[in-house]
């Protein structure tokens, strides 16, 4: 999940009956039935929790990555590229993380950070380029072991 991705975490198993579901359902209940299910629909409506979790991210990649407090604001690409990498490639944040010296300005730790994504990146592009060749390589070869290695109209 990123950006404004949202989830719903199924958290209650049984529902609530409407006010009006629940007054027909203890309609029929002796009087003293009928105070005992309301005194428990009150105990569950009082335990019914509704929460919203926002998790700021930028703050903590920056703190991962070493870089000043609020360098990631306006680097935009920067953050999803370093999500993508962590999210799908599973890459180790060492690799990504700023190494240098420590009296830099912000903006120069910040393009350090993105001459490591870069470098990740292509590295990452050479694999598939690779992964792609040997997959024609053996397609290929099927295609001979097949019977032929072309096509032959006539």
């Amino acid at each position: 999940l990123q950006n404004k991705d949202e989830v719903l975490i199924p958290l209650l198993l049984n529902q609530l009956p409407t006010p009006k579901e629940f007054k027909d359902a203890i309609q029929s209940l002796s009087p003293e039935q009928q105070r005992f299910a309301k005194a428990f629909r009150s105990m569950q409506l009082e335990s019914s929790v509704f929460g919203v979790c926002a998790v700021q991210l930028k703050p903590q990649l920056e703190l991962l990555l070493g870089l000043p407090q609020f360098s990631l604001t306006k680097e935009i690409k920067l953050t999803q590229d370093l999500l993508s990498l962590f999210i799908d490639y599973q890459i180790s944040s060492d690799l990504l993380s700023f190494d240098g010296d420590d009296s830099m300005a912000s903006s120069e730790k910040v393009e350090v950070v993105k001459g490591h994504v870069a470098a990740v990146y292509e590295m990452i592009q050479e694999l598939k380029k690779k992964d792609l060749r040997n997959a024609e390589r053996e397609a290929d070869m099927r295609v001979e072991k097949l019977g032929g290695g072309g096509f032959s109209y006539g």
